[in-house]
């Protein structure tokens, strides 16, 4: 609305600047002018002033919850000399075979499993001389039995016993039901600012309207009882148990 009002004030400014040209009726035409720019002003007044009759408020919500999946990422490797790369990939693979039978054996269902591509690396002594590879393999296992694979990534006795070295091993917990878990927050923090709103209204005792405009921060996930926050949001995927929080900001029309 102000800015239609804008663009027909400098129309009939205009349109006056014309007619002050041609026309000898200076006063005239100087009175409607001004009656232009107080009806301008008045309303880009009102409009300021209406602007005033709303209310800002951010409301919160937070829940603890356990993770219901957990994926485990395992690195193996295995060194060989100069001569030994070809059956050196032979041995990784029977004991890639090997463990994933074993993983198998102990409740894992072959689908949870996810074996990477073999890679290979030149080794080299202190002195800059080639003295063998150095081979990496990766598997993968996604899988909503926590217990166990944590018992199993506790206890690497297996990949021990075939002279396999670990070179790394990392559980990583997630939740499957995430979108729905958002969804229960953002309802949750919506209640909270309505009812920070209705606080603040009536102790103001201004009658509270109608929500304008509501704006989701992002999700926090984090360790339980964190106060690590970032503007980009977080993931924790380090621990079982995590707490989700997020901020939302809603504006109210004032009565």
């Amino acid at each position: 609305m102000p800015y239609f009002l804008v663009l027909i004030a400098a129309l009939v400014i205009v349109g006056i600047l014309i007619w002050m040209k041609e026309s000898k009726n200076t006063y005239a035409l100087l009175g409607i002018a001004f009656i232009v720019g107080v009806t301008i002003f008045s309303v880009f007044f009102w409009q300021s002033r209406k602007a005033e009759t709303s209310l800002r408020v951010v409301g919160y919500s937070s829940k603890l919850f356990d993770s219901d999946l957990v994926k485990w990422n395992v690195s193996l490797q295995k060194s060989v000399g100069n001569d030994e790369l070809n059956s050196g990939y032979k041995s990784m693979n029977r004991d890639i075979v090997a463990f994933r039978e074993y993983l198998i054996s102990q409740g894992i269902a072959a689908e949870e499993i996810s074996v990477q591509p073999v890679s290979s690396y030149p080794r080299y002594d202190n002195y800059g001389s080639m003295t063998g590879y150095n081979l990496n393999q990766e598997i993968f296992i996604l899988s909503d039995k926590l217990d166990k694979v944590e018992d199993l990534a506790l206890n690497p006795d297996f990949i021990a016993d075939r002279g396999m070295v670990l070179q790394n091993s990392r559980l990583e917990y997630l939740y499957s039901k995430l979108p729905e878990l958002k969804q229960e927050l953002l309802a949750a923090a919506t209640a909270d600012a309505m009812a920070r709103a209705r606080e603040i209204s009536g102790s103001a005792e201004s009658k509270l309207g109608k929500m304008r405009e509501a704006r989701a921060g992002v999700f926090q996930i984090t360790e339980p009882y964190s106060t690590e926050v970032s503007d980009y949001g977080i993931y924790n995927t380090s621990t079982r148990k995590k707490s989700i929080s997020v901020t939302l900001t809603a504006y109210f029309a004032l009565k």
